[in-house]
């Protein structure tokens, strides 16, 4: 080993940790080098990719001890495209390396020790769960590939099917693959910011097996798509519509904020908890619904008898606030999406329910102005993006008088932070467990219950 780590360096490293983004973690020089896709208890020989203020990173060249539950990743596109982290390990393995990836965070960041593992309810289907899938098109060579990007670059690696998909996903994708390349669609030129088909997407309704395709195109543009409903009507007799999607920004956001209807029904109908929803084209929906219906009644026994006004924050299209009004609680849910509201808006009428409300905006900005006038609240579930909550959704919260906090978070870092800022704000931590909404990969839904003290 040489006597510092510079770029191209190669050295002999054991892995003794996981980083947040299932990298396994080895220490050299008084560093934490990171390297993804090898696992604890292994030894490998590393070359050194990059050296920061922060962080040390290096690409495995060899393996000189394995871990026993390695096993053989089940998609060949595995390491490049950037969707998967640990397929490389057993599912098992993947348990338990998610549970220490959550302690190492919360003690690292919220200065938090448990007690003990955090409880995680495992799937019981680990391969074919997600029931949306939306593919980048490119045209190379020639010829229309679909994929996804390689780990933090725009660089397509081509996959036309991804195991973690519902196979109707993929067989949406592979219709519209199959007509642009024969019907010449123009593809879109990210570079450039010219062409037309910019995405591939397709959302399944899991129990009642409905599907939606999806084309995301930079204008809006007379389609030639009778050709395409055709194949895809005769490929997935489980289609109910086919929608054009506009995205004429120049950004990485795939979807825009306008549809136009080509054929049959823009939203397909999913139920859960023995209620229906109503999912549109951008309408937020978790992605494992087994998964999904665990996570929620799991928060329906943290809150136990019905209390005052039950906030659900980061509502999308209300599934855990209708599930509430169910079970007796008043609810009231906040969403910034126009369509998710609307589509909560119209599954609560249909369900029958009663005793809640719908609020469109963001949370940071309406939650605040509603405490502000009087609203007072009995508990809040949280569940936001990945960067976690505005300070001022936490204050908010604080300030409405919630007695209970149920938050669910997919990433650990962000959860800690808040976690950190609602205990000086008085509340302590009742418990943490965890859901694992997204097998193979590095993310985890975890699920804290926190009390004013």
């Amino acid at each position: 080993m040489s006597a510092s780590l510079e770029k191209g360096c190669r050295l002999e490293l054991s892995i003794d940790g996981v980083g947040v983004g299932a990298e396994g973690v080895g220490h050299a020089l008084g560093r934490a080098v990171f390297v993804p896709f090898v696992l604890p208890d292994e030894r490998w020989l590393v070359e050194i990719s990059h050296v920061g203020k922060r962080r040390v990173e290096a690409r495995a060249i060899e393996g000189l001890a394995m871990h026993p539950e390695r096993v053989e990743p089940v998609c060949p596109a595995f390491g490049r495209c950037g969707g998967c982290q640990l397929q490389h390990a057993t599912y098992s393995l993947q348990l338990k390396l998610k549970q220490r990836l959550v302690a190492d965070t919360l003690r690292s960041v919220a200065a938090v020790e448990l007690d003990g593992p955090v409880p995680v309810m495992g799937a019981d289907l680990a391969l074919g769960y997600r029931n949306r899938g939306q593919y980048p098109v490119r045209l190379e060579g020639g010829r229309v590939r679909t994929g996804f990007f390689a780990p933090r670059s725009h660089e397509l690696v081509a996959v036309e099917s991804c195991p973690l998909h519902d196979e109707r996903v993929d067989r949406v994708v592979g219709c519209m693959r199959a007509w642009a390349g024969r019907k010449q669609i123009d593809i879109y030129d990210e570079g450039r910011h010219q062409g037309f088909l910019r995405h591939a997407v397709a959302r399944v309704a899991v129990s009642t097996g409905q599907v939606l395709a999806v084309c995301v195109g930079a204008k809006d543009s007379k389609l030639p798509h009778a050709d395409l409903l055709r194949r895809l009507r005769r490929d997935l007799p489980e289609l109910v519509g086919l929608v054009l999607n506009i995205q004429p920004q120049r950004s990485n956001v795939v979807l825009g904020k306008r549809n136009r209807l080509l054929w049959g029904q823009d939203f397909i109908e999913e139920r859960l908890g023995g209620l229906r929803f109503r999912l549109s084209v951008g309408s937020f929906f978790q992605v494992h619904l087994a998964q999904a219906e665990r996570l929620f009644a799991r928060v329906g026994e943290i809150l136990g008898k019905p209390e005052r006004t039950v906030l659900d924050a980061y509502g999308g299209v209300g599934v855990l606030a209708q599930l509430l009004a169910a079970a007796g609680h008043e609810t009231l849910g906040i969403e910034m999406v126009p369509q998710a509201v609307t589509d909560a808006r119209t599954a609560a009428k249909g369900n029958g329910l009663s005793g809640m409300r719908f609020e469109l905006g963001r949370v940071e900005r309406v939650l605040p102005k509603l405490v502000r006038g009087g609203l007072r609240l009995g508990a809040v579930v949280l569940d936001p993006p990945r960067k976690g909550c505005a300070p001022e959704v936490l204050q908010a919260i604080a300030d409405s008088g919630a007695g209970r906090i149920v938050y669910a978070s997919c990433h650990p870092g962000s959860l800690a932070r808040d976690l950190g800022r609602l205990f000086e704000m008085g509340f302590s931590l009742d418990s943490l467990e965890a859901v694992d909404m997204f097998p193979q990969t590095a993310h985890l839904e975890c699920l804290a219950s926190l009390s004013r003290r």
